[in-house]
């Protein structure tokens, strides 16, 4: 087995795991917002337009990052990505582009799920502030997406590097930006989906406090989307400068 087999073997691997792991974030979050739709719509029947709207429009949402692992994917399998002369550091940067985009996902699609399944769930308790529970979910959901962007960033970054070469420094620099990028996204992601599904629970409940709590959730979301900005500088130092 030649090195060329290795870089088709890294591209085919980086693509199943940049599909195969974002679709757990993703599935979960899905199923949560529509087991809380379903739930909803048993309390409050009539609300079905608004319910089922928000349903969709959070799904959709939920959905991108397996979206951004996809076209990672399809550029990995179908984007002239291998070239018979990169190298070793070219198999460490097509394997580390599926993975940093797979693992990258997980986090925020379970906090989007999260966030969308509060929203529908406020709505089965308040039907009438269905566009102002909508709003703060499309907000809250916009924030804990913010990780898996810095990760589709990664991911392109590794793909188009300039990555011919033997050095084993390198590569595995390539490796680690994939695992500080990708791991440091689950924390920030799910964690603002928490954030901002229980403001809009909080909100569900007390609707004329709803320009306090949202100021409030902007405030802890940006606290916890800093650990997934370092970890996006990491990643840049690694690939750029190591």
């Amino acid at each position: 087995m030649n090195l060329v087999d290795f870089i088709s073997i890294a591209s085919y691997l980086g693509a199943a795991l940049a599909v195969g792991i974002s679709s757990v974030g993703a599935g979960i979050g899905e199923g949560f917002i529509a087991a809380n739709a379903t739930r909803a719509l048993m309390r409050q029947p009539k609300a079905s337009d608004s319910l089922l709207r928000t349903m969709l429009i959070g799904q959709a949402i939920t959905e991108t990052g397996a979206i951004f692992s996809l076209v990672v994917a399809m550029l990995l399998l179908f984007g002239g990505m291998r070239d018979s002369n990169g190298g070793w550091q070219m198999v460490a940067s097509l394997f580390a582009a599926g993975l940093v985009m797979g693992v990258g996902c997980v986090g925020t699609g379970l906090g989007i799920g999260y966030t969308g399944g509060q929203a529908c769930k406020g709505i089965g308790r308040q039907p009438r502030e269905a566009k102002l529970l909508t709003a703060n979910m499309l907000i809250g959901q916009a924030l804990s997406e913010t990780s898996a962007v810095f990760a589709l960033v990664v991911s392109i970054l590794l793909l188009y590097s300039t990555s011919a070469g033997n050095s084993i420094a390198k590569s595995f620099a390539f490796l680690g930006a994939a695992l500080s990028m990708g791991l440091g996204t689950f924390g920030p992601g799910l964690g603002i989906g928490v954030v901002a599904g229980k403001a809009i629970e909080a909100i569900s409940k007390f609707p004329k406090q709803s320009p306090l709590l949202t100021r409030t959730m902007f405030v802890g979301a940006a606290v916890a989307e800093s650990t997934s900005i370092y970890s996006l500088v990491v990643a840049f130092l690694l690939i750029f400068v190591s």
